[in-house]
């Protein structure tokens, strides 16, 4: 690919430890005079628009302010001597940015609880690829919303940062909170029907783009998804609890309105447990309703998959991008269990098998789920759930289409994002391979256009490198969760 360098300057990064916004964590960039231009024209190479399920050769994709103006356009259109022009090589593929449609900002280094970094975090998710994320439930708010305040004015730089607010339900107070009936000082037993109502409205004018439900009762998710509603906000669930019970069955939470699953269809830890009229029941009512699934394979395979597909699963040392305190604190700690069986990641297998064989393939989403324990990140996590979603058979067409188009859909923004087409956002990858031989070829990033404006994997990365998480143990205090009370 021809094109100017470079496509990125970084002018500052600092790090903070006492302030709870921490804005000095982000990461401040000065665009080159490739960024500054007002029109790209990207040329060669093949498309997969995220519409069809093949892709094409790229005649031409003409972008203006950050917009997609013409696709297909013929060599002979004229362009401007500020228009920088990309030629793409027959190796290469150009598709739709990805989006994360479970994307969590928070670490646990000090067994203190779950905390947000997004300035570091972001970049490794941009770099590698992903240009939208959406942050299934924040323990600290505050912090996602400042740096998208500060990407969207164009000081830092990261994906588009779609935020859902704290938990609604009882998992405000995390893991001291096993079920719904646990108190919870964020999300008493006893809240009242109006604060519900208070806390989403306050939520909602604060930009918040989708709700996540966790541990809540059944009445406490009709307020909630009802409220949500009336403020056009789509609503997405975590539904069995620690005791491996039903706060709020699927097929309640789907009766009720709720626009997504996430995890699991129902609560069978195997096949051999499974209710096959049961998974029939549950995937008729989501097609008849629509509701999106989530199924974050990559989690529920964690290290046995990681084991059993080592060199797909594990090609980046992800551990650099942590400070070298952080690292050793993750390393002490060891590595951690699975996060099921063999036999209950089988289960997830066949719900989600059965939900597109069903015909609904429309309605498979990727998320990653990876609140980091270890020294993995998230970024990279995405591509190891769009693997294990085609290793469980999705074609991988459908596996694309789940990780651009459907996300989009899912969150009411595909009229922005989520293909290539005119009058979208130019949200854009350019990656060496075919996708459709090999969805390993999606990792293989040459370039990642966001807004129109272009950057390099390598150059995100290395502004990442030796970052996140506390420096020494002087630098605790950040990474504490502090629970506030509703009251």
């Amino acid at each position: 690919m021809k094109r100017a360098e470079p496509s990125l300057v970084l002018v500052l990064m600092t790090m903070c430890s006492t302030s709870i916004l921490c804005s000095e964590y982000a990461v401040t960039a000065v665009p080159s005079a490739v960024e500054r231009t007002t029109s790209l024209m990207i040329r060669g190479g093949w498309l997969f628009d995220s519409i069809s399920d093949e892709r094409r050769p790229n005649n031409g994709i003409f972008i203006q302010d950050g917009i997609i103006k013409a696709i297909d356009v013929s060599k002979t259109v004229p362009t401007t001597t500020d228009t920088t022009i990309i030629e793409l090589n027959d190796q290469q593929t150009i598709m739709s940015g990805l989006i994360d449609l479970h994307a969590h900002y928070n670490f646990d280094f000090l067994d203190q609880g779950r905390v947000e970094e997004v300035a570091s975090n972001g970049l490794v998710f941009l770099a590698n690829g992903i240009t939208t994320t959406w942050s299934a439930g924040e323990f600290n708010p505050e912090r996602i919303i400042e740096q998208r305040h500060l990407i969207d004015s164009g000081q830092a730089i990261g994906p588009r940062l779609l935020s859902s607010g704290p938990y609604f339900g009882g998992f405000r107070c995390e893991y001291n909170v096993r079920v719904a009936a646990d108190d919870c000082s964020a999300w008493p037993n006893d809240i009242s029907d109006q604060e519900i109502r208070d806390e989403v409205d306050y939520w909602t004018q604060k930009g918040i783009s989708s709700i996540k439900i966790k541990q809540a009762t059944p009445h406490e998710m009709r307020v909630i998804i009802d409220q949500a509603q009336k403020n056009s906000l789509t609503t997405t669930g975590h539904l069995a609890n620690y005791e491996v019970e039903y706060d709020v069955s699927t097929e309640d939470a789907i009766r009720m309105g709720i626009d997504r699953i996430e995890h699991q269809l129902m609560l069978a830890l195997s096949a051999e447990t499974a209710d096959p009229q049961e998974l029939a029941s549950i995937i008729s009512l989501m097609i008849e309703h629509q509701v999106f699934y989530g199924a974050n394979l990559q989690m529920y395979g964690s290290v046995n998959l990681r084991t059993k597909y080592a060199s797909d699963m594990l090609w980046v040392d992800e551990a650099k991008y942590f400070t070298p305190y952080a690292r050793q604190l993750l390393q002490k700690r060891g590595p951690p269990p699975p996060e099921s069986d063999w036999p209950e990641y089988h289960q997830r297998v066949i719900e989600l098998m059965a939900l597109y064989e069903a015909g609904g393939g429309n309605l498979l989403v990727a998320g990653t789920d990876e609140p980091v324990y270890t020294t993995l990140l998230p970024g990279f996590a995405y591509h190891r759930e769009l693997f294990a979603l085609n290793k469980a058979g999705l074609p991988l067409s459908v596996v694309l289409k789940a990780a651009t188009i459907n996300g989009a859909r899912a969150l009411g923004i595909d009229s922005d994002v989520g293909s290539i087409q005119e009058e979208k956002i130019a949200d854009l990858i350019i990656i060496n391979g075919n996708p459709l031989s090999d969805i390993k070829h999606v990792r293989n990033i040459d370039t990642v256009i966001k807004n129109g404006i272009m950057h390099t994997p390598k150059s995100l990365l290395n502004a990442a490198e030796g970052t996140i998480g506390p420096q020494s143990d002087l630098d605790h205090s950040r990474w504490i969760l502090n629970i506030l009370p509703l009251r």
